[in-house]
């Protein structure tokens, strides 16, 4: 076939041509945001509405927003500035097994410099197991990071009864939330589900790769990563992406969050690889984003199914671009509890609000039959 279905929208998304405008936008106004002439009050301007337009769908104030460089700057400001502003109150951290490799290897980071670290644990659905989460907890717990909707399996994490824990077992600590897998797809109101702190990313809602974003509440609760300029209150110095905030407005603007959309093309999929024999899929499907399928074929290696779709014009991958080059297992199905065969053939699918049901058969027709293909010839 020649036309592309492009399903690895976890990893990245194709920028929409009103935050490719933007760019052009922001090419014409071209001045420094912190400049005092024309020029750059022009462009504070224009990134000041783009601020407000993130702030206005989290549901918070724009002086909350800080823009940074993308979802691991975001996550490393909130998980590092938070564990030093707080390290005096106590130096117990938690998080889950299942993290972003940008939140995971910032505690580990942590865990080397002295601090407590906890780890908890999820059950076989991908769900973080809240009893263990309420141990874990004491006075002492300055930080809590669990993201929102999980970058593998698209599954959704109890953001509000991990907040009443919070409340109940550890006051003093701040809640952050990874949410660049659920912002712009299903609801993401920081009231909502409890979050101090959120992090959310451009590239995920067809924007432009390079600029995300971290809302915290207060921000006398974090330290900032950066120093050598008074730019975002100081708390983020160094000269904004104009460009890239501006696409990432723009976007904002232009994504639905139709979840029920999600899930039906996720439901669809589903259907149609169901007559695939030995076929397992991966997290929950109660609570689901809808926006991400998780599923492996017994006796196939990812990799090899990979390559053999991409020969035919379908795009899926096997886990976390973050983690695509590295070879050991998936963390987060080894979490899971599932057997090393079911992690090796574990294949993400992604779906994009341009996503049509069109393409979604179509991809699942070759899916069947190149899995029925390899395992001729296995």
């Amino acid at each position: 076939m020649n036309e592309m279905i492009y399903l690895d929208n976890a990893a990245t998304t194709k920028p929409c041509a009103q935050a490719t405008d933007a760019l052009l936008k922001a090419a014409r106004c071209f001045g420094n945001p912190s400049s005092l002439h024309g020029v750059g009050l022009e462009a504070e301007k224009l990134v000041e509405e783009s601020r407000k337009t993130v702030a206005s769908r989290l549901g918070v104030s724009s002086s909350d927003i800080l823009f940074t460089s993308g979802g691991t700057e975001a996550n490393n400001t909130a998980v590092f500035g938070a564990a030093y502003a707080k390290k005096r109150l106590g130096e117990r951290v938690v998080t889950s097994k299942i993290e972003h490799p940008s939140v995971l290897e910032a505690f580990r980071r942590l865990e080397k410099e002295g601090f407590d670290v906890r780890y908890i644990g999820v059950n076989s659905d991908g769900i973080i197991k809240l009893d263990e989460l309420e141990k874990e907890l004491d006075e002492k717990t300055t930080l809590v990071s669990v993201m929102h909707v999980n970058n593998e399996t698209g599954v959704i994490q109890p953001l509000a009864e991990i907040k009443r824990l919070i409340e109940k077992k550890a006051p003093r600590a701040v809640f952050h939330s990874d949410c660049v897998q659920s912002f712009g797809k299903i609801d993401v109101n920081a009231k909502k589900i409890g979050a101090d702190m959120i992090t959310v990313s451009a590239h995920k809602i067809r924007g432009f790769k390079g600029t995300g974003a971290l809302y915290v509440s207060d921000m006398r609760m974090i330290r900032p990563l950066l120093c050598g300029g008074e730019q975002q209150r100081e708390m983020r110095p160094g000269t904004e992406n104009v460009a890239g905030i501006l696409a990432f407005g723009a976007a904002v603007k232009e994504c639905g969050g139709d979840a029920a959309r999600f899930t039906r093309l996720r439901e669809l999929m589903k259907a149609r690889l169901s007559s695939i024999s030995d076929m397992k899929i991966n997290g929950s499907d109660e609570f689901n984003s809808g926006s991400i399928l998780n599923v492996s074929f017994a006796g196939i290696k990812a990799e090899v199914l990979l390559h053999a779709l991409e020969a035919r014009g379908v795009y899926v991958s096997s886990g976390s671009a973050c983690s695509s080059h590295k070879p050991q297992p998936s963390h987060v199905l080894t979490a899971m509890g599932l057997g090393r065969a079911d992690i090796e053939g574990a294949v993400r699918i992604s779906f994009d609000e341009t996503t049509t049901e069109e393409e979604t058969e179509a991809a699942a027709k070759i899916i069947a039959e190149e899995t029925a293909l390899i395992r001729r010839y296995m």
